[in-house]
């Protein structure tokens, strides 16, 4: 198979004339989103470009430490991003049990995979353990922020409930169990759903570079199922240990929901 057509900065400039599509749609209904497009396009361009040429050094140098703290660099970034887009208010104790929830989920599949399913002989390798780990966490944070976000907003709104289901005998577990299902139900709905079209309906990122840079379809399908297993894994263990871990944050000894962990713009009596 040949190898993959390099693009040109000037081919890539080129490409961005499609956005005056999208862009004519927003400002013709009036919509106020063309700055925010802008902006956002322009984030996702520089961030790019930067994190390209940073891993061009990291995969070059493959330093096992410098991989571990490039990981933890962005478990650090999704875990910021996650509780605000939770819409929860920061604080030291969520930061902490969110941060932890999301790098054991997305790590100990990451060494699972690497160590008995590819078999690589250094699992720290950059070259795998970078981009891998960068899927398995974008799918994380998705549903860390649908799964937290549900929990504790739908806590709130029925906050009755549960303060009569800890009237009535039942342990916090207990209490919160019909919580704690609809979030993860909410939190793996998207993946779920993705699985059970792919290849039909579209063919995955991964998949398609692997094709795209000249190895076998059959190689890349292989490498997609594993990546997607992963993804599911990786997905509900970090939302289960999430809100897990951010009980003793919104939970004060008696059990009762601290309801100043969310944000006032969102709380619903």
């Amino acid at each position: 198979m040949n190898g993959i057509v390099d693009i040109s900065w000037l081919q890539l400039a080129l490409g961005l004339i499609i956005l005056v599509i999208p862009v004519y749609i927003l400002w013709r209904f009036k919509t106020k989103l063309i700055g925010t497009t802008l902006i956002a396009v322009a984030r996702m361009i520089v961030q790019l470009i930067f994190v390209g040429y940073y891993l061009e050094y990291l995969f070059k140098y493959d330093n096992p430490w410098v991989n571990l703290g490039w990981i933890l660099i962005m478990v650090l970034v999704a875990d910021f991003s996650t509780i605000d887009r939770s819409e929860l208010k920061r604080n030291k104790g969520l930061l902490v049990s969110i941060f932890i929830a999301t790098f054991l989920g997305v790590f100990l599949i990451d060494l699972f995979f690497l160590k008995f399913v590819i078999q690589l002989p250094n699992v720290m390798e950059a070259q795998y353990l970078i981009p891998i780990t960068g899927m398995i966490l974008g799918n994380c944070l998705r549903g860390n922020v649908i799964g937290i976000n549900d929990f504790y907003y739908n806590l709130d709104r029925h906050r009755e409930r549960y303060r009569f289901f800890l009237a009535s005998g039942a342990s916090r577990a207990e209490a919160l169990f019909p919580y704690f299902r609809t979030a993860l139900i909410k939190s793996i709905n998207p993946t779920l759903a993705s699985m059970a079209t792919i290849g039909l309906v579209a063919l995955p990122g991964m998949m398609t570079g692997q094709m795209l840079s000249g190895s076998s379809p059959l190689i890349a399908i292989k490498y997609q199922i594993m990546i997607m297993i992963a993804i599911f894994a990786g997905t509900l263990l970090s939302v289960y240990l999430g809100i897990n871990f951010s009980l003793k944050t919104g939970f004060d000894k008696q059990n009762n929901f601290r309801e100043e962990i969310l944000k006032k713009g969102r709380k619903e009596g």
